[in-house]
């Protein structure tokens, strides 16, 4: 009798556990979609609005290409939202709480990014599995790769912040039909790689009720994610602005070269078409766009200009220094801001013409003068040799410190123009790169 009991105990112990545990996933799964519409709204109301949640993870930025004005980003979306078709008793169908349902056969809110660029157009969402729960409610995660358009600001480039706006919303349903709701009050950081290039400084949200003007009266409800990135500057820095300021600051000491050397032209134009070269490699990290002029691009024409100008004056300075024809001396108002000294003796009184008797016409009527004038003829003849060989001397001083007045004067201006050009050099660069180093 005992072991009858026991037999029967047992027995109906597996029935019971038979019972409990005999429904499976696919059952649940069977019973969900037999007669399920994927293509109307899971509510059971038609006037009541889908409430779905977003959020989004930032993971990567992966590049923002300057030409094209597009920001490259790896992002993870979770959906939520509830079905009221996908919803069962846990306790009639083995406590199983969650299945797991291809997103291709149940409703989903089709959200879209609207400022999306891409090749192919709109390019296909990830076909994962969406987790539902008994009470209805549906999470959808999946990773994807957006190309967003973003508009560049690159006047401080190459120390800029960008702001990149990533706008999710219905394309089809209105804020009647799908609301929108934020599940934090920005994006999502926490899983975020850092980029060699950006730092991230932000992920903030805001969620928007737009009416356009296709549709008047209806409103949309959209959430728009801002990724706020600053530019590493080391690199540009390092390969841009230093081989810049080093090449001004070369054009500026040309001036210190002495001007009997010869290279001070070949290295003033070697540096300007150095500097316009690397101006050239700078425009192609930049956009094409003519409403702004970056930082980086306003400090290249100026020390291009500044180059340029020193090459120009290098000219002026040589053609100074080396003088040579039409000596007259140096004015007054040169000789008193460069603090050359009063006029030389010699260059006041300049040698006058000779006034005496042609000692050539002496020479040819010397043999027709009687013998009694013939000794004061060459006692004449010899005075005007000796006069006309000091008027030479004379005349040779005195064009020779013309020409070291000159080369004085030539000098000093290399000298006013190096102190010159370089405090212009340091202005300039402090001015346009200081606020931001």
């Amino acid at each position: 009798m005992a072991t009858m009991t026991v037999f029967a105990f047992v027995l109906l112990y597996l029935c019971y556990f038979q019972n409990v545990t005999g429904v499976t996933e696919r059952e649940v799964v069977d019973m969900l979609l037999t007669g399920y519409q994927k293509e109307g709204r899971p509510v059971q109301d038609p006037t009541q609005a889908v409430v779905t949640s977003l959020d989004v993870f930032l993971i990567q930025i992966v590049k923002l290409v300057p030409q094209r004005q597009v920001l490259i980003v790896n992002l993870w979306l979770l959906q939520r939202w509830k079905d009221d078709f996908l919803s069962w008793n846990p306790a009639e169908h083995g406590n199983i709480s969650s299945i797991r349902l291809g997103i291709n056969k149940i409703w989903r809110a089709r959200l879209v990014h609207y400022n999306r660029q891409h090749e192919e157009g709109w390019s296909k969402t990830p076909d994962t599995n969406a987790i539902v729960r008994s009470n209805g409610e549906v999470l959808w995660a999946y990773p994807i790769t957006i190309h967003s358009t973003c508009v560049l600001d690159i006047v401080n480039f190459p120390f800029d912040v960008q702001r990149c706006p990533l706008k999710f919303g219905s394309w089809t349903y209105d804020a009647s039909s799908l609301k929108l709701l934020n599940v934090s009050v920005r994006g999502n950081m926490d899983e975020f790689i850092e980029n060699g290039e950006w730092t991230l400084m932000s992920f903030d949200l805001e969620v928007n009720h737009v009416e356009y003007s296709c549709c008047p009266g209806v409103l949309w409800d959209d959430m728009t994610y801002t990724i706020t990135i600053k530019r590493r500057s080391k690199f540009y820095v390092l390969y841009f602005v230093s081989p810049s300021v080093l090449m001004a600051f070369m054009a500026v000491c040309g001036f210190w070269l002495p001007p009997d050397s010869g290279e001070r032209l070949l290295l003033c134009f070697t540096l300007l078409l150095s500097l316009t070269w690397l101006l050239q490699v700078v425009t192609h990290h930049l956009p094409d766009t003519a409403t702004s002029i970056p930082l980086i691009s306003a400090f290249f024409i100026a020390t291009i200009l500044l180059a340029g100008t020193s090459a120009a004056l290098t000219i002026f300075t040589l053609s100074l220094h080396f003088k040579t024809f039409d000596l007259q001396p140096v004015p007054k108002w040169l000789r008193y801001i460069f603090c050359l000294g009063p006029l030389h003796p010699n260059i006041v009184n300049a040698p006058k013409a000779n006034d005496h008797e042609d000692m050539d016409a002496s020479f040819v009527t010397d043999d027709a003068m009687p013998m009694e004038a013939l000794q004061p003829s060459r006692t004449l003849r010899a005075r005007n040799v000796l006069q006309h060989l000091k008027d030479e001397h004379q005349s040779m001083s005195r064009y020779g410190r013309l020409e070291k007045e000159w080369k004085i004067l030539a000098g000093k201006i290399d000298r006013c123009l190096l102190v010159a050009f370089f405090i212009v050099l340091v202005v300039l660069t402090g001015g346009i790169f200081g606020p931001h180093v």
